[in-house]
């Protein structure tokens, strides 16, 4: 059963059997909508209110502007009164530091008057020579503390100047009466929370109704979501279907591509282990059983060696050929012939053959016909009289030898041969197998990336 046959295609007539109360449910409630917003539209409050409290409205806005800019009026005069009471104390500083905190003349007119009481002392004669010397140091220090007055004197008028600034400032201040506009918004917001309570009963029926609207709403957004989870079900279910096709249809043209990569490989190899198979058996086996089968015929004496058994699948022994009858040369007539697995004969073994079966013929040798073929296709001479056959003898036991001598050896060989022929071939078909992967990876990855940008737009 193919993968296809197991994904069921999502049914629409379901999905459709679900939206349709829901439907009926959304239609009822749009209704119930439109029916709320009508009560909603024809609830107003009356124009000639709206209008008062708009007058009202603005004038609050106008007595709350009013209020800001007392507000920062008065912030003003507070800001100027500390910046003033500021420069008095830093200036009181700088003349207590130059005439000294702890003076007791604080005016020229007290150090004047002091000087003359001092001078009357002194005039007078009744001072001792100390106290002369007292009252003119202090003197000195008078007249020193007289100049220093007189420094600071700008400073004070100063000081004087900024009190009478905060005197004004202040007289200033409490002209700006904020209570005056208080009341005023006092008064404004009295009429307006009064208008607005005769409005309130409107404004009631329309906040119910408001509210009734906004739970229609919210189930009306209920139905959307389940319907919107069901189409959206049914949709996810629907790319699934189409996916899972998509899927099998690249699987299976991915499978068959490798498929038929495998089944080429799976050709050669069998053709390359059916030659393995053959390279593992004995090399050289029919020369070998061909040069024993002459041998046979040839040389009475000869005696196959036991070790030297040819024995692979579908050999059977080699029957010997009649040998040839030395006493007699009467050729030999046999209808049957033996069967010899034999490669292409050349034309000059042909001709060889030919002569010797013509002389055959002529009564002057007799062999077999199959056993003059045997010795053309081992390229050995075909003796044409009883005389040749010590030297045919000769030349198939130095061909059986070498043979024997190189056999395992060429054995060996054919199954390295054979073996490495297979490798290559394993390697090759293993990069091809590894090149076809990648290149459906690559194709997957690129259609891959094709779904997610269209999806993206």
């Amino acid at each position: 059963m193919s993968s296809r046959s197991n994904v069921k295609r999502p049914d629409s007539s379901v999905r459709d059997r679900k939206l349709e109360p829901l439907y009926a449910q959304l239609k009822k409630v749009d209704q119930e909508v439109t029916a709320v917003r009508k009560q909603i539209d024809e609830m107003q409050v009356g124009e000639g209110s709206q209008e008062s409290k708009q007058k009202l409205h603005e004038q609050l806005k106008e007595i709350i502007r009013a209020q800001s800019d007392l507000k920062g009026k008065r912030q003003q005069i507070h800001d100027r009164i500390k910046q003033l009471d500021a420069q008095i104390k830093r200036k009181t500083g700088e003349v207590a530091e130059r005439v000294g905190r702890k003076s007791a003349y604080s005016s020229g007119e007290e150090i004047r008057e002091r000087l003359a009481q001092i001078d009357e002392e002194i005039s007078s004669g009744g001072l001792s020579l100390v106290e002369e010397k007292l009252r003119v140091k202090e003197m000195q220090a008078l007249n020193k503390l007289a100049k220093d007055l007189q420094q600071v004197e700008p400073v004070k008028r100063s000081i004087e100047e900024d009190r009478a600034a905060i005197a004004e400032l202040k007289a200033k201040l409490n002209s700006l009466n904020p209570k005056e506009v208080s009341a005023q918004f006092e008064s404004t917001q009295a009429k307006l929370n009064q208008l607005q309570s005769k409005n309130q009963v409107v404004y009631d029926q329309r906040s119910r109704l408001f509210t009734k609207r906004s739970a229609l709403y919210s189930k009306r957004d209920e139905i959307f979501a389940q319907i919107k989870k069901i189409r959206g079900d049914f949709d996810n279910e629907f790319k699934a279907y189409k996916k899972k096709l998509d899927d099998d249809r690249i699987k299976r043209e991915e499978e068959e591509r490798i498929s038929r990569v495998l089944e080429d490989k799976e050709e050669k190899m069998g053709k390359l282990q059916e030659k393995l198979i053959h390279a593992h058996k004995p090399a050289f086996a029919y020369e070998i059983s061909a040069i024993e089968t002459a041998l046979f015929s040839l040389d009475p004496t000869f005696v196959k060696p036991a070790t030297n058994t040819i024995d692979f699948p579908g050999s059977q022994p080699a029957k010997p050929i009649k040998k040839v009858e030395a006493d007699d040369l009467v050729p030999i007539v046999k209808k049957r012939e033996e069967f010899f697995p034999s490669s292409a004969v050349s034309k000059n073994k042909k001709k060889q053959a030919s002569a010797a079966a013509a002389a055959a013929g002529n009564g002057k040798f007799s062999l077999e016909p199959t056993l003059i073929v045997v010795l053309a296709d081992l390229d050995v001479s075909v003796p044409m009289t009883k005389d040749d056959v010590p030297a045919t003898v000769d030349q198939l036991k130095a061909k059986y030898e070498d043979f024997l001598a190189r056999q395992d050896e060429q054995t060996s060989k054919n199954v390295a041969e054979a073996e490495a022929a297979l490798d290559k071939l394993e390697l090759e078909y293993k990069a091809k197998e590894d090149q076809v992967r990648k290149e459906l990876e690559e194709k997957r990855a690129k259609d891959q990336a094709a779904k997610e940008a269209s999806a993206s737009q």
